[in-house]
């Protein structure tokens, strides 16, 4: 009886093991702090380390698969993937797959001259004003009120045009480009601006034809919990990135 009754439960347990060893590939591009592919081919950053976390706990082995950005959303939306990280939510978008809360939300902000700051509280007030941003990278508050964003392709180049007095100031983010500059011989040089012109929240998004809504749903839940934890501080810190995560008031 004693031995019927251990080999039951050594059944059960194989059975347990073998659903938590359910194995899912999330697409992730390469964009430290946020996410890239690390060690074993697991998710990596902030993202990728909270998302396997969460995903652990929902009973599956998170496993990354590297794709150019511009790929994440068309894969996990057709289901060629079952999850994408670093992904934002639009209206349009959550209606092809499940998009979790933010894990992060990054800030667009305004860094300018030293000693030449001015003052804002729309953004229509920037109207007249040479604001440099990043080619391929959309501005829909500034779009929307009217004021025009002249495109560079990097962060530095745009800060030494502020600088140099070309610009009166560059769109920067919040962590991924301020937590460098801040380590740069330019940062003595520039200001930051106390007004946000934008937010972008970033967070997982998980194919419909593998997850349901209560997935998403459990997903959120613990990611709430989560990020109330020491856990999601201590990933902060694994990252560099804990004096660079909080919220920015952003103007209207």
């Amino acid at each position: 009886m004693k031995r019927k009754c251990f080999a039951l439960a050594f059944a059960l347990s194989l059975v347990s093991q073998a659903a938590i060893a359910e194995t899912i590939t999330l697409g992730t591009g390469d964009s430290l702090p946020f996410a890239a592919v690390g060690a074993g081919d697991l998710p990596s950053g902030v993202l990728g380390d909270v998302s396997m976390s969460l995903l652990k706990d929902m009973g599956f082995e998170a496993k990354a698969s590297p794709l150019p950005f511009a790929r994440l959303y068309s894969s996990v939306h057709s289901g060629e993937i079952d999850g994408a990280v670093g992904v934002l939510r639009t209206e349009n978008r959550a209606t092809q797959a499940l998009y979790s809360d933010p894990i992060l939300t990054e800030y667009n902000i305004l860094a300018v001259k030293k000693g030449a700051a001015f003052n804002f509280m729309a953004l229509a007030e920037l109207k007249d004003k040479r604001i440099g941003g990043r080619r391929g990278f959309a501005y829909p508050g500034l779009e929307a009120a009217g004021v025009s964003v002249e495109p560079a392709n990097d962060d530095v180049n745009n800060i030494k045009k502020v600088i140099a007095g070309r610009l009166d100031a560059a769109i920067i983010s919040s962590i991924a480009y301020l937590s460098q500059l801040d380590q740069s011989e330019l940062r003595d040089e520039v200001e930051l601006l106390p007004l946000a012109v934008g937010e972008v929240p970033i967070g997982i998004a998980l194919a419909d034809e593998k997850f349901s809504e209560g997935d998403i749903v459990s997903f959120n839940g613990k990611l709430a919990e989560f990020k109330s934890s020491e856990d999601y501080a201590a990933v902060l810190a694994k990252y560099g990135i804990s004096d660079y995560v909080k919220t920015w008031p952003v103007a209207n």
